[in-house]
C-alpha cells in the first residue's frame, strides 16, 4: 500500500505540474456526459394481497462523450428512482452500522448483508490510475444502504463506503435511493475519480418470510426507473500537500435518465 501511496502521489505530482504548464482544462458540461442507466428485475409480479419477491440489478453507466476527459470529473451524487409498484422491506432486515462494515463486516448479521455488485473507476486526466472493486450492500436503520467498495488484489487502494437513503417518492415512482458520493471518492491526492460503473445486484432471499424488494403490481407491462447524477470538475490547487482541488470547481447537472424493466 506504501508503494501505491508513492505510485498516486506521483502521478498527482505530475498532474498539477502539467496544469501550470498548459493552464486550467475547459470545464465539462452536461451535454459532454454520456450517463446511462440499466435495470433488470427477475422474479414474478405481485399484488398488493400476495407480494412477490424480486432480485433488482440496478447499473450505472457514465462516461465523456469524448472518453479521453474520463478521470478529470466526478459524481458527486447519485439519486435511482423505483416504480410505485416495488417495495422495500428493510425495516424487517438485521442491521449493520456503518462503523461495523467498515472495519469488521464479517460480524455483520447474515441477513443483513442484502446484495453484492462491482464497479469501475479512473483517475486523473490521463486516466493513470483504474480500479475495479466489489461491491457489497448492507441493510441498515433509517433506511441506510451501506454499499461497500472492496479493492481487488493487485490494484490500487480503492475501499471506501458510499451509503444511500431509501425515502419516499412521488408519481410514477414510490421509492427512491438517494446516494452522496463521499469526497475522497471524488477526489483522492488531487486526482479526480470518475466512476464508470457501477452495479448493485440486490438478493431476493429470504428473511423470516420478507424479501428485500418486492412486486405489488405492475403498470404497462414495465416497471419504470429514474436516475438523476450530478457531477464536479474544475481546477487543481495542490497547495502544500497537493490534495485538494481550488474552490474554483464547476458543479453541473442533474442529468436524468430512465430506464424500464419487463414485470
Amino acid at each position: 500500500q506504501e508503494e501505491q501511496l508513492r505510485k498516486i502521489g506521483l502521478i498527482a505530482a505530475t498532474t498539477a505540474a502539467s496544469f501550470s504548464v498548459v493552464g486550467i482544462a475547459q470545464a465539462l458540461t452536461t451535454a459532454e456526459i454520456a450517463q446511462g442507466l440499466q435495470t433488470k428485475t427477475t422474479g414474478k409480479k405481485g399484488t398488493k394481497a400476495k407480494p412477490s419477491g424480486l432480485t433488482l440489478d440496478i447499473t450505472t453507466l457514465t462516461t465523456a462523450k469524448d472518453e479521453s476527459k474520463n478521470g478529470e470529473y466526478a459524481t458527486t451524487k447519485a439519486v435511482i428512482h423505483f416504480d410505485k409498484n416495488l417495495k422495500f422491506n428493510n425495516s424487517k432486515f438485521p442491521t449493520c452500522s456503518i462503523a461495523i462494515v467498515s472495519s469488521r463486516p464479517e460480524t455483520c448479521p447474515a441477513g443483513s448483508l442484502v446484495g453484492k455488485g462491482s464497479a469501475s473507476a479512473t483517475a486523473g486526466p490521463e486516466q493513470n490510475v483504474k480500479v475495479n472493486p466489489g461491491i457489497e450492500a448492507y441493510n441498515d436503520k433509517g433506511g441506510k444502504l451501506h454499499l461497500k467498495l472492496i479493492a481487488k488484489p493487485g490494484e490500487f487502494d480503492s475501499q471506501g463506503i458510499l451509503t444511500g437513503t431509501l425515502s419516499k417518492d412521488t408519481g410514477k415512482y414510490g421509492n427512491k435511493l438517494t446516494v452522496p458520493i463521499p469526497a475522497k471518492l471524488q477526489n483522492n491526492l488531487g486526482l479526480y475519480i470518475t466512476l464508470t460503473r457501477f452495479n448493485t445486484k440486490i438478493s431476493n432471499k429470504k428473511y423470516k418470510g420478507f424479501n428485500y424488494a418486492t412486486s405489488v403490481g405492475c403498470t404497462g407491462g414495465t416497471y419504470k426507473f429514474g436516475g438523476d447524477f450530478t457531477f464536479i470538475d474544475g481546477p487543481y490547487n495542490p497547495g502544500t500537500d497537493g490534495a485538494f482541488p481550488s474552490p474554483s470547481l464547476n458543479k453541473f447537472g442533474p442529468i436524468k435518465v430512465a430506464s424500464t424493466s419487463k414485470c
